[in-house]
């Protein structure tokens, strides 16, 4: 399965706000404008192009203009992960822009399961992220910490080796669901769904009982929904920040998980 990546014109129509040339004129003398289009240029030099352009669905123009904006980049030329599942995992930056105050820039490294098309979200303690505010900040600034993380993505195949060889019963793997669960639904008056939902493979591969398959079953079940949870049927997780957060901290939870019952 060969990676279609997105042209600039494509971005364009998708996502307006990536290629803006400016702030949307309603911010302060320290405000520092980093243009997304200046970092898909910049990438685009170093191998990697945008896979992903999403925006929310914005209801003033301007916000489509100038708004938040989430990009996911793939290296156009790379060695892959190979899943112990089946299939390849290619790694992933993930990069959220605004241009109109409502974002920080901020920088995921990320990883995409092709079996089951996840996009996962590494946690900051594992190779790192990036997030600055716009002040006193410039795009060589921003570059040079795209680089950086991009850079450090390179030992993420013994981790994913690591889980996968990693074998947990069945009360350690309900306690994984519960506690993944816990993680979307996370004020205390939240009903979460029972670990049975958690837990359901989605197809044949996804059968294993090894952290690697725990952790990609739980995460996706969470954040696609289509399950009964307090008499209603979940949704889809499509905020882009909220989507973030729950996919990092699941790999969290999944590091925390190898640490508490690896052999030490």
């Amino acid at each position: 399965m060969s990676t279609t990546f997105l042209t600039f014109e494509q971005i364009a129509r998708t996502v307006p706000s990536a290629i803006a040339e400016s702030h949307d004129g309603h911010r302060s003398e320290r405000y520092s404008f980093i243009p997304t289009r200046t970092i898909i240029e910049a990438m685009d030099a170093k191998g990697w192009g945008v896979v992903e352009a999403k925006v929310p669905k914005a209801r003033v123009q301007r916000s489509r203009d100038f708004g938040l904006h989430q990009l996911v980049f793939q290296a156009r030329i790379q060695t892959a992960i190979q899943d112990p599942r089946s299939g390849l995992i290619y790694p992933r930056l993930h990069i959220i822009n605004s241009h109109n105050g409502t974002s920080p820039i901020s920088v995921f490294a990320g990883l995409y399961a092709l079996i089951c098309t996840n996009g996962l979200i590494v946690s900051r303690g594992s190779v790192g992220e990036f997030r600055q505010r716009h002040t006193k900040f410039s795009i060589e600034d921003a570059q040079s910490h795209i680089s950086q993380l991009t850079d450090s993505m390179e030992g993420m195949s013994g981790k994913v080796t690591a889980w996968a060889q990693l074998p947990l019963d069945s009360e350690q793997r309900n306690a994984f669901a519960t506690k993944a669960a816990r993680i979307r639904w996370n004020k205390p008056e939240d009903i979460i769904p029972d670990s049975v939902h958690i837990l359901q493979p989605v197809r044949t591969a996804d059968s294993g009982n090894d952290l690697w398959t725990t952790f990609n079953v739980a995460q996706e079940n969470i954040l696609r929904g289509g399950y009964d949870r307090s008499k209603r049927k979940t949704r889809t997780v499509n905020n882009i920040r909220e989507n973030l957060r729950i996919n990092q901290e699941l790999w969290a939870l999944a590091e925390a998980t190898f640490t508490e019952y690896s052999v030490k």
